[in-house]
């Protein structure tokens, strides 16, 4: 496991899906294709370019070979060479597509303090919380023995930006600079299914740090938090986002 800058993390999902995830004792992971990004697990169009002379080279040496046998054989059958190279080139195209679809991923904001963004932007007719986490709990938690990996995403001009060195992971850790609000910090496995999400069970009292309630939820949705999760009523606060401030001064 590689080690984000920042340790903290939050996940911010409505009611229905905590009670989900505590009552399956399971976080799941969710296939790219799923989700809404069409660029998710695909690589930037500048490192295509630069991977395309490469695999241009394998095509243009195939078909030269293929040419040879036509001129030593010109009575020959070589449809089934024609065939392979056809079957190559399409392979070639469909590498990366295959490849993202083995893979599921469960995404979390990176950052030392609740973000009033997130909630915002996750803000739904459903009123929201909030686990409060770190990378540290979450890879510790896991308990199916698949190897997890965890690392920060990066954010890039994917029509501009040259391949970087010195990083292991690559496809599902970069997503377009339009995205960089997120923060994001993901988790992946190889999936058992390729294209199906799957459940990775995990340990609660390991990964829950704090579940917070979100400061634009309405006064009831507090109890109903607390009776509907009463096993892990210790761990759920009020958001205090945008409690009235102190007095100024503390004076006597």
């Amino acid at each position: 496991m590689s080690t984000p800058t920042s340790d903290k993390i939050w996940r911010y999902m409505t009611l229905s899906k905590l009670i989900s995830l505590l009552s399956s004792k399971a976080i799941y992971f969710a296939c790219p294709s799923q989700f809404a990004d069409p660029y998710e697990g695909f690589y930037p169009a500048s490192h295509m370019r630069a991977f395309e002379p490469i695999l241009q080279k394998a095509i243009d040496d195939s078909r030269e070979a293929r040419n040879k046998l036509a001129s030593l054989f010109p009575y020959a059958d070589l449809s089934n060479v024609d065939n392979a190279l056809a079957t190559q080139i399409a392979e070639m195209r469909e590498s990366v597509e295959k490849s993202r679809l083995k893979f599921g991923v469960s995404c979390w904001h990176q950052n030392n303090f609740e973000s009033e963004a997130m909630w915002r932007l996750y803000s739904t007719s459903e009123p929201l919380i909030a686990i409060e986490s770190t990378i540290t709990r979450l890879h510790n938690s896991m308990t199916s023995g698949k190897k997890v990996t965890i690392d920060n995403v990066r954010y890039i001009d994917f029509e501009n930006d040259p391949i970087e060195t010195g990083h292991k992971h690559y496809g599902l850790f970069l997503k377009r600079k339009s995205f960089d609000h997120e923060r994001e910090v993901r988790a992946t496995i190889l999936l058992h299914e390729v294209g199906k999400g799957e459940l990775v069970k995990y340990v609660l009292e390991q990964l829950i740090y704090r579940i917070h309630i979100s400061p634009f939820s309405p006064s009831h949705f507090a109890d109903a938090v607390r009776i509907s999760c009463a096993e892990i009523s210790k761990l759920i606060c009020q958001s205090t986002l945008f409690a009235k401030p102190p007095a100024p001064f503390n004076l006597r």
